[in-house]
């Protein structure tokens, strides 16, 4: 394939992507997240910045310090705004993208594969989190990762040892940005397996080359965590790895998105569903309708010949790389989140592609199928990141409207709660915070969030915040300009205004 037609796939996937992203881009910070952590470093990074290398993560067992030096260079840049923060994601998703079109054209040699590959880890749903909560580094540390096998894919086929220099050393810059990166080590030596399964010669200095140079990484990350971090992640139990694994592969799989399913049928996000033995029957009877349905299918001429045409062996190596990936989070993680679905998304993308250009010879077929997930993946993440932009909205309505200036200096101690009659929501990742949870967890007592907010808007460390019962607000505040209802979209109101009102 020409270099022409590499730059316009390539052109087309950040087109598409910037197009998709472009107003959740601009959109202000959503969630507790974003502003526990640009808080640490406007008040704690910017005074000592040696804390940036010498301590871990919140005081936990996760050492990362270039995230950490990425939000502090950002906050600055931006002065307050998410812009910077936005766009360093975007860039770097765009960055996964054009390594998943590399990949799969490096695997297929077939334009229609790499592209359709590359648009659909571009648009998918699942890869959306990552991507559109500001204050996560994911996108970079995966770009890094991705671009590192990538370059591991060349030398190999190459043997230029600038390339594996350049792969280890993106390897060891990803380590540091979140630890999840050294999965491609498994990704890396799995792939070895499959290259000697398909009696492709491998050289043993290569060998040499690879393993040393992985030791030498590893050496490096191992020595400084050992040195920074102490304690350990506590495992989580099986059955919650069971119920998890079964989620993943379900969200990963599932060509609707449901936040676009609610927006357009009013079907319930996972926060409300409720587990019964009504619902685990019609579980289990559509599992198996689909089943036969597949295997039904699976026995017709066509789709036999397709499979036949279907690079098995590379088809496995994504499917357990999936896996592979899954399973620090699966057994280190308390619960299920789609941002650990970030790379899977990645490498399901190429299966996706794989298997449409192998059971699809026609032309035609090929298209309509193809545009269909196009269109069902770009709708999903369009739905997702209009959710993102209103969150954002009401979080800068709810500190514009709040008195700040009365606030820069002193110890003042102001409360916030729910407005009367309107309850928290459920929550499903970052698409459904609404008046407080937009700065806050939403419930009483959750997170200092609230206060960390009001202190970046106010640069006034002694200012107290806290979020409260509306019983307790309602009955027990007398001083103007200290307690303030907060509505769903935003409106601020003062609680001694509205008891005279």
């Amino acid at each position: 394939m020409s270099m022409r037609r590499v730059f316009l796939d390539s052109l087309l996937i950040v087109i598409v992507g910037v197009t998709l992203f472009a107003r959740v881009s601009t959109a202000y910070f959503c969630g507790f997240d974003d502003f526990s952590e640009t808080h640490r470093a406007v008040f704690e990074d910017a005074r000592h910045p040696v804390n940036i290398f010498t301590t871990t993560h919140f005081g936990g067992p996760k050492y990362r310090p270039l995230n950490r030096l990425s939000t502090f260079v950002c906050w600055n840049l931006g002065r307050g705004t998410a812009l910077p923060f936005r766009l360093r994601n975007l860039i770097f998703h765009l960055i996964c993208a054009l390594c998943v079109y590399g990949m799969a054209w490096f695997w297929t040699h077939d334009r229609k594969t790499a592209l359709t590959a590359g648009l659909l880890f571009c648009l998918m749903p699942v890869a959306n989190q990552t991507v559109v909560a500001a204050i996560f580094t994911n996108t970079v540390a995966y770009a890094l990762l991705l671009s590192s096998f990538l370059l591991f894919l060349y030398w190999l086929d190459s043997g230029r040892s600038y390339l594996l220099a350049v792969s280890m050393t993106l390897v060891a810059i990803g380590l540091f940005f979140y630890e999840p990166v050294i999965v491609v080590f498994a990704m890396i030596f799995g792939y070895l397996l499959l290259f000697r399964w398909k009696r492709n010669t491998l050289d043993r200095r290569k060998i040499m080359a690879l393993v040393g140079s992985s030791a030498i990484v590893l050496l490096i990350f191992g020595t400084v965590r050992h040195l920074i971090v102490h304690g350990q992640n506590p495992r989580a139990p099986l059955a919650t790895i069971l119920v998890d694994s079964a989620m993943y592969i379900a969200a990963l799989v599932s060509p609707v998105d449901p936040v676009l399913a609610n927006r357009l049928f009013g079907t319930p996000l996972p926060p409300a569903f409720h587990v019964s033995r009504q619902s685990l029957l019609w579980f289990a009877l559509a599992s198996a309708t689909l089943s036969a349905a597949a295997l039904l299918l699976s026995r017709t001429q066509e789709v036999q010949a397709g499979l036949r045409r279907l690079d098995k062996g590379l088809a496995t190596f994504l499917v357990l790389s999936i896996f592979a990936v899954l399973t620090p989070f699966l057994v280190f993680s308390p619960h299920a989140s789609e941002t650990y679905l970030y790379l899977p998304a990645a490498l399901y993308a190429i299966v996706l592609s794989l298997v449409f250009r192998a059971l699809l010879t026609s032309d035609l077929a090929y298209g309509i199928v193809v545009a269909i997930f196009l269109l069902s993946f770009g709708a999903g993440t369009w739905a997702r990141n209009q959710k993102v932009a209103s969150c954002g909205q009401i979080a800068a309505r709810i500190l514009g409207q709040l008195p700040v200036d009365d606030w820069k200096t002193g110890e003042n101690y102001v409360r916030l709660a729910n407005a009367r009659g309107e309850a928290p929501q459920h929550h499903y990742g970052v698409y459904l915070y609404q008046g407080l949870s937009t700065i806050e967890r939403g419930e009483p007592g959750d997170s200092p969030a609230a206060m960390y907010a009001l202190q970046l808007v106010t640069k006034n460390p002694s200012l107290k915040v806290e979020v409260v019962d509306p019983a307790e607000i309602d009955h027990s505040c007398n001083i103007p300009r200290t307690c303030f209802w907060v509505y769903r979209n935003g409106t601020v109101r003062d609680v001694t205004q509205a008891a005279t009102q």
